[in-house]
């Protein structure tokens, strides 16, 4: 029996459940609506700096971040939750079971395209600084350059989505964290790809100006 592996996942379980309560508690202080955005970004920021070997004091260091980012993270996930998420809930509730076939396919995709989008804002929050504004812009962008990326996020959210569906006792613990930490530990992955291929082709470019520069005389504008 491996007691390293074995006490490395109670550990990485503990620590999903500490940002889980951190979450909850988050929402809670932000009267659930202001919550959410800021609440699950701070989950995120905690998620990445375990992922990176940073060990911090876990609710000090998240309601630091939490305050420091909240009217930002309301800026970014605000208009969303009400431009996308509230007309989804009430789809869900008055809408959905008259829809037609090809009318609840379609609901589908739009879901998981959305569902996709804000995970990829989420976790780009925490490695990217660009203006508020542009981050759903880029995280649709990123569907489109990490299609395979993408698509493991989505499938880890409904794993994730399924267990808690069949175990909704776990939500209150683990759920929530759980799905933070897989989702940032997929991001990180995806975004230091994205920066050696940006890396790569900017030498290659690079190279190839030299190489002109080189052979054949250049008129500058």
């Amino acid at each position: 029996m491996n007691w390293k592996k074995i006490y490395a996942s109670a550990e990485l379980i503990f620590y999903c459940l500490r940002i889980n309560l951190c979450v909850l508690l988050g929402i809670l202080m932000g009267g659930v609506l202001l919550g959410i955005g800021p609440g699950i970004q701070a989950g995120f920021h905690l998620a990445k700096l375990d992922i990176r070997k940073q060990g911090v004091p876990v609710l000090r260091t998240y309601l630091s971040y939490y305050k420091e980012n909240f009217w930002r993270s309301n800026r970014i996930f605000g208009p969303i939750l009400l431009i996308f998420g509230l007309p989804t809930v009430m789809v869900q509730l008055f809408v959905v079971t008259d829809l037609t076939i090809k009318g609840l396919v379609l609901y589908i995709i739009s879901q998981c395209i959305l569902i996709t989008v804000v995970m990829t804002m989420f976790a780009m929050y925490e490695f990217y600084e660009i203006p508020a504004k542009r981050y759903f812009g880029f995280s649709l962008k990123f569907l489109t350059y990490q299609p395979v990326g993408s698509l493991l996020g989505l499938l880890w959210f409904g794993i994730c989505s399924t267990v808690t569906l069949l175990l909704p006792g776990l939500l209150p613990f683990v759920s929530i964290g759980i799905w933070i930490y897989g989702t940032m530990g997929l991001y990180l992955k995806f975004f230091e790809e994205n920066e050696q291929k940006v890396a790569a082709a900017a030498v290659e470019e690079t190279s190839e100006m030299e190489e002109a520069t080189n052979g054949i005389e250049m008129v500058k504008r």
